[in-house]
C-alpha cells in the first residue's frame, strides 16, 4: 500500500509541474519567472493541465485517508490493494486524456478512480461499526 501511496503522491508532483511547463511553453521562461501580470489567456493544453490537477486535489485527499485508514486498521488485503491500484491506473489514465482532450475515455478514466476508492473503503466499513 505504500509503494501506490508513494505512486499517486509522484503523480501529484508530475501533474503539479505540468501547468509551468506549459505556460513556459507559451510565454518563455522570462515571462515565466516575472511577476506574470500581463499574461495572455492560456493555450488549451495550459487550461486543460489546470483543471486536471484541481479534478486531482478533489479526490486526493480522500483516497489519502483511505490508503493511510487501510495501513493503520490493517487492512491491507486483496481489495484495498486492487482499489488503490485501479485510483492509480485512473488517475494516471485521466490526466493523458484531459490533456489530449478525449471524451468519453477522460470520464471512463475518473470512474474507475472512484471504484477504486470504493474498494478500497469497503474493508474500512466494518470498522466503523467496531
Amino acid at each position: 500500500m505504500l509503494l501506490i501511496i508513494l505512486l499517486v503522491l509522484a503523480l501529484v508532483f508530475v501533474q503539479a509541474l505540468l501547468p509551468g511547463k506549459f505556460l513556459t511553453d507559451q510565454v518563455g521562461p522570462q515571462a515565466q519567472m516575472g511577476p506574470r501580470d500581463d499574461l495572455p489567456p492560456p493555450t488549451p493544453i495550459l487550461a486543460r493541465s489546470r483543471r486536471a490537477l484541481a479534478n486531482l486535489h478533489e479526490t486526493l485527499p480522500i483516497f489519502l485517508t483511505l490508503a493511510v485508514l487501510s495501513i493503520v486498521l490493517g487492512e491491507q488485503g486483496w481489495l484495498s490493494l486492487i482499489g488503490a491500484a485501479l485510483y492509480l491506473v485512473g488517475r494516471v489514465v485521466h490526466v493523458v486524456c484531459y490533456l489530449r482532450a478525449l471524451s468519453p475515455w477522460r470520464s471512463l478514466a475518473f470512474s474507475v478512480a472512484v471504484l477504486g476508492m470504493l474498494a478500497l473503503a469497503a474493508p474500512l466499513v466494518p470498522h466503523i461499526f467496531a
